[in-house]
């Protein structure tokens, strides 16, 4: 049995790679004839944790706390949305913005922080880029609706992946 890490951050990494899997899982079902349109609800919730752990425990800068912790309350207004609970549109709307501009400008301040590796947060970074396009309903406002789906493949790719690079980072030290 292997040794369970206790760090912050290695906890808010597998909530990214938990957050990435169920994105994966809700864009691939549907393309095999398996509907299951709780799956998105419970990706926003998983990041909206990651970002919590991140925020509370994991990072040191005040700027990146605040930034990541508003992009978690966004997430869990998403969360909420997708997973059955009738919001007003505007809150719906105010909730996207939020997620993708708290994740966005929290990913960036901890990339320029250094309190992370390089490649964890570069990869967090376009995680939260690719996320603030499908959010802001960029690749919809274009009519390019397969390559909203593409987008979420690569931003759940990406959690994934800075997941896996915020565990590796914990278990070397």
């Amino acid at each position: 049995m292997a040794a369970v890490s206790r760090s912050r951050r290695s906890a808010a990494g597998i909530a990214l790679i938990v957050s990435g899997a169920l994105f994966l899982l809700a864009v691939i079902l549907p393309l095999a004839g398996v509907a299951v349109p709780w799956l998105t609800g419970l990706a926003y919730a998983a990041l909206a944790v990651g970002l919590v752990i991140l925020a509370l425990g994991a990072v040191n800068n005040n700027v990146t706390k605040i930034a990541l912790f508003v992009g978690a309350v966004g997430f869990a207004i998403l969360a909420l949305v997708a997973l059955g609970l009738p919001l007003p549109g505007v809150l719906v709307t105010i909730g996207a913005v939020i997620a993708a501009l708290g994740f966005l400008i929290g990913a960036i301040v901890l990339y320029v922080g250094k309190e992370v590796s390089n490649t964890g947060a570069i990869i967090l970074v376009v995680a939260a880029i690719l996320a603030a396009i499908i959010l802001l309903g960029v690749a919809a406002a274009l009519g390019l609706g397969m390559i909203a789906t593409v987008l979420t493949v690569a931003m759940a790719i990406a959690l994934i992946a800075a997941g896996f690079y915020f565990r590796r980072t914990e278990n070397r030290r």
